[in-house]
């Protein structure tokens, strides 16, 4: 009889303590974080974020005469990330973050050369910035190989995302159909809006 009730009060215990880890976790509910996500104030970072970017992208496109966008796309989400940093033994749980924001552009080209020699010639003639250049944007170049073609990722578990496009609604695959091989001028900001 004894061992039962040890048992039980064991059963309540570890029941107590999964509710107080995990309800953190339930907190703020989802349709919270995407109202928030559609705040005013989240807009109005969200336009400051898109101009640092889009000013980035002129500054690209002006930098390189012959690189001509197919399509200049921008990926603006939030998402979730309360499952991304469960710690039974975080001390500090006031740096747990709930919701982040995030806004990325892609400038989507074809070269009239070789993918690997127009990347090549951009690198030496106006080189993307090692690391974080002064707005807070890191940037990459990517190309299509014959093992591993370029795309756009998407994050799954968006609680609230946008896509814009320059020119239109075809998808890489339809790009490269018409235009051959793809480069992409990957820009991505940093963090716009936290939900703590």
């Amino acid at each position: 009889m004894r061992s039962l009730r040890r048992r039980a009060s064991e059963a309540v215990g570890l029941l107590l303590v999964f509710t107080i880890v995990g309800l953190p976790r339930l907190w703020p509910p989802k349709w919270t974080l995407r109202r928030i996500a559609a705040s005013a104030e989240v807009r109005a970072e969200r336009k400051t974020a898109e101009e640092k970017l889009l000013t980035r992208v002129r500054e690209i496109e002006a930098g390189v005469p012959w690189l001509r966008a197919l399509d200049v796309v921008v990926r603006d989400e939030c998402v979730d990330v309360r499952g991304h940093h469960i710690s039974l033994f975080e001390a500090n749980t006031s740096t747990r973050e709930s919701m982040r924001c995030r806004m990325s552009a892609f400038i989507v080209f074809s070269p009239d050369r070789d993918p690997e020699d127009a990347v090549a010639e951009i690198r030496r003639t106006f080189p993307p910035p090692d690391g974080l250049c002064a707005d807070g944007i890191s940037e990459s170049l990517l190309r299509d190989t014959d093992e591993r073609k370029v795309a756009l990722g998407v994050a799954h578990d968006a609680i609230w995302a946008r896509l814009t496009r320059r020119h239109g609604e075809k998808s890489l695959g339809q790009l490269r159909q018409e235009n051959g091989a793809l480069c992409v001028w990957a820009l991505h900001g940093q963090t716009y809006f936290t939900v703590v």
